[in-house]
């Protein structure tokens, strides 16, 4: 169990299971989900500074319980992880609404299953409820993602929870967050931060610097 915190002093915790006990079983491509690259994040950065966009960044709580198995059939593999002890009860004294309903007692002790899977499982959720609203993505980035907005390109990039989202105007931006929190919201309200000022996976971006410069 991982604890960390961050920008915004909050503590957020990490559960990471052994995965070297199911390697004979799965490959990497069965239970990883893609990230976006880091060149296109720097690129798209770069672009947002350029157009003077309105970036948003935002970060889905609770994003991989969201996702769900579908069409699984009897007998079909699937590789489940349980969670016992004292880490069950610091999971559901943080979120007793989310974790609560799923915990079960074998020989006296609390367990939680969860699915190793899970990542990429949300990432195929997400992906496709953004599809379904009309975003496009890069052939050569499977986390990067455009719609074409009253003539302006919105562009959406995503790193498992942890979205970017930019465009000139900001009422877009504005709409993609409502539509976050009706599709993502259930388990935790979806956090924004708006502005030039961004840290997002561990980087800090500082926007009002524009990239003009380099494009001249």
């Amino acid at each position: 169990m991982l604890l960390s915190e961050k920008i915004d002093g909050t503590v957020k915790g990490r559960c990471v299971y052994e995965g070297s006990k199911t390697r004979p079983y799965f490959t990497k491509e069965e239970i990883t989900s893609p990230t976006a690259s880091a060149e296109g994040i720097f690129i798209t950065a770069t672009i947002n500074a350029h157009e003077e966009r309105d970036v948003m960044t935002a970060d889905i709580p609770n994003a991989f319980i969201q996702a769900s198995l579908e069409n699984l059939k009897n007998g079909d593999e699937k590789a489940i992880m349980k969670v016992t002890g004292m880490l069950v009860n610091l999971l559901v004294q943080v979120a007793p609404h989310v974790y609560g309903p799923f915990v079960v007692f074998e020989n006296g002790r609390n367990a939680l299953y969860g699915m190793l899977q899970a990542a990429l499982l949300w990432y195929k959720k997400f992906g496709s409820d953004s599809e379904s609203i009309g975003y496009v993505f890069n052939p050569y980035d499977p986390c990067i993602a455009n719609k074409i907005i009253d003539g302006k390109q919105h562009t959406i990039r995503f790193h498992v929870n942890n979205i970017m989202a930019s465009l000139v105007s900001s009422l877009v931006n504005n709409k993609f967050a409502d539509w976050l929190n009706s599709m993502c919201g259930h388990c935790g309200k979806v956090k924004q931060t708006r502005g030039n000022v961004h840290h997002y996976l561990a980087m800090h971006f500082d926007l009002a610097t524009t990239a003009k410069s380099a494009f001249t």
